[in-house]
């Protein structure tokens, strides 16, 4: 019967990557390969990838030019309902709901999500309103939610469906979690090349443990149990901005968070992070990709307010979010061919299936206050040069184009630099290039 209802829950959770999505415009170089990918989807696909003959819309678009009185459209209520499904050890499987009514740009969007964790047998969920207004170039967007979910210690942890993926096939499941319960709202403004948003927060936070030890395999849970966040209510103030610089091919970014009792909380931190993300193309052939980010957490060190190293986003030889501190620093280069590496090889494939060769180099380090209630790691505002961690690896990466057209797979393997003592690591993630900086026009 357990067999039975974890087969279901992979597919549960198979089928929001082969979900549709809207196309955003390519970013950089490091996507001119995507003309050949759809040469390669239209004879893999033939007919049915054929483009559309639009004489009869052209001239159904003249005519109603021609009528501006027939232009003008009801205000529809689009009206959407969906399964959800998920799992982490702390909730075990998580059975659920989503719904949504209305669209952000006329009239808002109201949207609502129900769940029930069958490990602590809780409900979680809430609701909210999302809308748009002005131009449709650079709106300016306000978001309102409410409710209790469960959230991820690392506030830049990505890779975040695959993780339930892996955490239900073979437990390798290395995330920390927390309850939220309470609510947020946000308020900016987005284009293509740059967004400005600030936020508020009133959210009870408390910690879980786990309660799902079981997997598809039976294997050995890679992480058992969860490391604590402190209790408490958070009136948390935030700001972020994204650009990308007028003069390179680089996005900069830069957060900050502050809590205190001057507005109700009862931590008191500043917590600030930047970042830096460059694609630089090397003729057709490849795209270098260096990134770097900071970040500096000042007053009370609580767990989910610290920064954390390892896993996708960060390091790939050390487990996922297993080393933190009040700071943190990480500095990657990927180096990523554009050639499909299969065709190169003259292996028969099918042409939808396209694999680039990646390789890539990484070094970070933490300092401060160990989350994890380990010794305090020496530096005010930089790490010492013997805490440093570093890291080379390859990697083979697809890209599915569905739903996000610039993420992809990567099957990576890393192995650590200089006197270490942790092993070669393979992982399976799902992210972007530039995954140290918010993508934007989506």
């Amino acid at each position: 019967m357990r067999a039975r209802a974890a087969a279901a829950a992979l597919l549960a959770l198979l089928l929001p990557l082969c979900a549709g999505a809207e196309p955003a415009a390519p970013d950089s170089a490091l996507h001119g390969f995507l003309g050949g990918l759809a040469d390669s989807t239209d004879r893999y696909f033939g007919v049915s990838a054929a483009p559309l003959d639009t004489t009869g819309l052209d001239s159904a678009l003249a005519a109603r030019l021609a009528s501006p009185l027939a232009t003008r459209s009801r205000t529809r209520l689009d009206f959407d309902l969906g399964p959800d499904f998920g799992f982490n050890r702390v909730d075990g499987p998580v059975y659920g709901m989503w719904a949504g009514l209305g669209d952000p740009r006329p009239v808002g969007r109201i949207e609502g999500q129900v769940h029930y964790a069958a490990g602590p047998n809780v409900w979680l969920g809430g609701g909210g309103i999302r809308k748009a207004l002005g131009p449709r170039d650079a709106p300016w967007r306000i978001r309102v939610f409410a409710g209790r979910l469960t959230e991820v210690m690392d506030r830049e942890a990505s890779d975040l469906r695959l993780s339930h993926l892996r955490a239900l096939v073979t437990g390798s499941d290395d995330l920390r979690y927390y309850r939220r319960d309470g609510l947020e709202a946000s308020f900016g403004r987005e284009s293509e090349s740059w967004l400005v948003e600030a936020g508020y927060r009133d959210m009870l936070e408390s910690p879980l443990v786990t309660t799902a030890t079981w997997n598809f395999f039976d294997r050995r849970l890679a992480v058992r149990d969860n490391l604590p966040a402190a209790r408490g209510r958070v009136h948390e103030l935030s700001y972020r901005a994204t650009a990308v610089l007028p003069l390179a091919p680089v996005t900069a970014e830069i957060t900050h968070a502050t809590a205190g009792q001057a507005i109700g909380s009862d931590f008191e931190y500043r917590r600030t992070r930047v970042a830096l993300a460059a694609d630089l193309g090397l003729g057709r052939f490849a795209a270098l990709v260096p990134q770097l980010s900071y970040g500096r957490l000042s007053g009370a060190a609580v767990p989910q307010a610290s920064f954390y190293l390892g896993g996708a986003h960060s390091l790939r030889s050390v487990e996922g979010e297993s080393i933190g501190g009040t700071g943190a620093a990480l500095a990657r280069l990927d180096l990523i061919g554009a050639d499909d590496l299969l065709a190169l090889a003259r292996l028969p494939h099918p042409a939808a299936i396209p694999l680039q060769g990646a390789l890539f180099a990484a070094a970070g380090a933490v300092w401060g206050v160990d989350p994890y209630g380990g010794r305090t790691l020496p530096g005010v505002d930089w790490p010492h040069r013997e805490d440093w961690l570093t890291e080379a690896g390859v990697g083979l990466l697809w890209r599915p184009g569905l739903p996000d057209p610039l993420a992809f797979l990567e099957f990576s393997y890393a192995w650590p630099l200089g006197p270490a003592d942790r092993d070669a690591r393979y992982a399976i993630t799902y992210t972007r290039a530039l995954d140290l900086v918010h993508s934007l026009g989506e």
